[in-house]
Formats: structure tokens, C-alpha cells, sequence
């Protein structure tokens, strides 16, 4: 895939737990290398891939948290309307949590259930005590 480009599709396991858009340049960009389509360009082969280089690059040289959202949905949105990638796998995460620990809310971005530790709490091994939240 990275030497003679010569393939119709491929699958990738590329993974991004960061929300923060930039750590995704190095596949948004047209010029970087693991940009999948259209790969090795000098310049955008497409009027598409021109504009998420612009909002990739304008979003990286803001301050203001809402237009960087709003120049990432953009880029979404072009991503969804072109489809230069076709998720097919979502990884799961799975976490086993004791009866015995309360406020815990997994969610799948690491660490899955230690995000909100400072709410976390351990109960008794009284069942009843576990009942009344005590």
C-alpha cells in the first residue's frame, strides 16, 4: 500500500483515541503520508480534498474552541458525503465493573471506567448496606 500504490481498497486499523483533530493531520491532509486516496500528492488531486486541507489547517490555528468544531464537523461532513473510508469495524470496549463500586459509567474512550475516578466509590459487602446506598 505505502510502496506501489497499487490497490483498489484496503483495510486499516487505524485508531485515534484523541478527540483533538490534529492528531488526525497526518491522515486529513492531502500531502502527508498516510493520507490513503489519492496518495503521494504535491497538491490536492480533488476541489474536496483541497477544502479539508484548508479546514484542517484553519482549525489547527485557532484558539476558539467553536470554530474548531465548526471547521472539524465541515470536515466530517465532507468525509461523509465523499466516503474516503467505509468504517466497517467498530473495536468494542468491554469493562466488568463490581456491584460493590458505585458511579461508575464506562464509556468507550480510555481509561474506560477510571475517566471520572474522583466520583468513583466502593460500597460494603453487606447487601443491604449495597441496597440503601449506604
Amino acid at each position: 500500500m505505502t510502496r506501489t500504490f497499487d490497490y483498489e481498497a484496503c483495510l486499516l486499523g487505524l485508531v485515534n483515541d484523541d478527540l483533538d483533530p490534529n492528531s488526525q493531520m497526518n491522515v486529513w491532509l492531502s500531502s502527508s503520508e498516510n493520507h490513503q486516496w489519492n496518495p503521494s500528492q504535491k497538491t490536492p488531486a480533488t476541489a474536496w480534498e483541497a477544502e479539508v486541507d484548508k479546514l484542517m489547517r484553519a482549525q489547527a490555528s485557532t484558539l476558539d474552541q467553536r470554530k474548531r468544531k465548526e471547521y472539524f464537523d465541515k470536515v466530517q461532513e465532507i468525509a461523509w458525503e465523499q466516503e474516503p473510508f467505509i468504517y466497517l469495524v467498530n473495536k468494542n470496549a468491554l469493562s466488568a465493573v463490581s456491584p460493590h463500586l458505585l458511579n461508575a459509567h464506562p464509556v468507550v474512550l480510555r481509561p474506560q471506567v477510571y475517566w471520572n475516578i474522583d466520583q468513583l466509590a466502593l460500597t460494603s459487602t453487606n447487601k443491604s448496606e449495597v441496597a440503601t446506598g449506604r
